[in-house]
């Protein structure tokens, strides 16, 4: 049995997170298989809000803000920790996808901290990353079970992967916890960024997503008559996504509500009954569209196990509810805590076997179906 410390950095778009993980092994070599236990250690993470203002992320303000919190950041997690840095094993950082500056800013740290304490440096896919959660545990709770071991438990193989966040729709074939097949991603938007544009169109804060969600709870099928296509018109493409048609669908309903004016369009004088129907039928449509990709996927490939959801749109409580009414397969759903971008995630994912400790690049992982 063995034990092994990371301290993680994630700075891909507008959190500045650094978390410590602990991971016990059985085999005593951590890249032969999953571990058996995980210890959160410490786990930060720090939202930007200078960009509210902005409605959306500017890539500079979010490099420069990611500049002035990483190394405090660094320092209170070992605090936290109640470890000496030296004690780290090794340093794992987002290498991407992500904004190029913010990532830049973890990056570089990391490598400076890995070069100082000649320990190895672990880069990591971003996308991959989300999906370590949900691999590994199926609870975590930062006020609850930080410093407290927790077990591991991996869901059935083979199993269908999807990823569904502000960046990103990758819908994978698992065969095991580090073997995967990519089956379809998005042309275009992805779910959780038609969710923050949807809400900036009917005049939500940002980030929109959870207030749409929250404002679609007042709303039912029957209080307007609004119905946004949620299907792909391409019948080719079954594992596939797309979002910007469904954006364009309620932006003319806005328009319309608003009696088709021209130019930039701000549905926030709507009436509250008008947006919250609206909601309601672009959410109905949204998770639609991803519960028929996964059905698709269910009917292409035989012997699927489990079905594993993660990222930021993983957190969504009508779609939690949706998919478990749809299937009877094992459903597993990564912590709400680590749906949306976090460090813990980050050194769990470089616990998976099949991560090269030596490759700064593992995007290579990636099989297309």
């Amino acid at each position: 049995m063995s034990i092994l410390t990371l301290l993680a950095v994630e700075t891909s778009c507008d959190e500045t997170s650094v978390a410590i993980v602990q991971a016990e092994f059985s085999t005593g070599h951590w890249q032969s298989d999953l571990p058996t236990k995980i210890r959160v250690l410490a786990h930060i993470v720090e939202s930007q809000t200078s960009h509210v203002v902005f409605g959306g992320v500017v890539p500079e303000v979010a490099a420069r803000d990611h500049l002035l919190k990483i190394t405090p950041l660094a320092q209170q997690a070992l605090l936290e920790a109640k470890i000496q840095i030296a004690s780290i094993d090794g340093i794992a950082v987002t290498l991407g996808p992500g904004l190029i500056g913010a990532l830049m800013v973890g990056a570089l740290f990391a490598q400076g901290l890995a070069t100082a304490l000649n320990k190895p440096l672990i880069g990591i896919n971003h996308v991959d990353a989300h999906l370590a959660p949900a691999l590994m545990l199926e609870k975590f709770n930062p006020n609850l079970d930080v410093g407290s071991w927790l077990q591991v438990q991996a869901p059935t193989f083979p199993a269908l992967a999807l990823t569904v966040s502000g960046g990103h729709c990758h819908l994978s074939l698992l065969k095991s916890s580090s073997e995967r097949v990519l089956l379809g991603f998005t042309a275009d938007d992805a779910c959780g960024e038609a969710f923050d544009k949807v809400a900036k169109l009917l005049g939500l804060p940002y980030p929109g997503g959870p207030h749409l969600e929250t404002l679609a709870l007042g709303a039912t099928a029957s209080t307007h008559p609004f119905k946004f296509r949620a299907i792909l018109a391409d019948k080719t493409n079954r594992h596939g996504f797309s979002y910007s048609g469904l954006k364009t669908q309620v932006l003319d309903a806005v328009r319309k509500q608003l009696g088709n004016p021209t130019g930039k369009i701000q549905g926030a004088s709507l009436n509250e009954d008008v947006k919250a129907a609206i909601a309601f039928a672009f959410q109905e449509a949204a998770i639609g569209q991803l519960i028929d990709r996964l059905k698709n996927a269910l009917e292409d490939f035989e012997g699927i196990q489990s079905i594993v959801v993660a990222g930021g749109v993983a957190a969504n409580k009508i779609f939690r509810a949706r998919l478990a009414e749809q299937t009877r397969l094992e459903v597993r759903f990564a912590p709400t805590s680590l749906c949306s971008d976090n460090a813990t995630m980050i050194a769990l994912h470089a616990f998976v076997p099949g991560m090269n400790l030596n490759s700064p690049h593992p995007f290579s992982r990636y099989q297309h179906h």
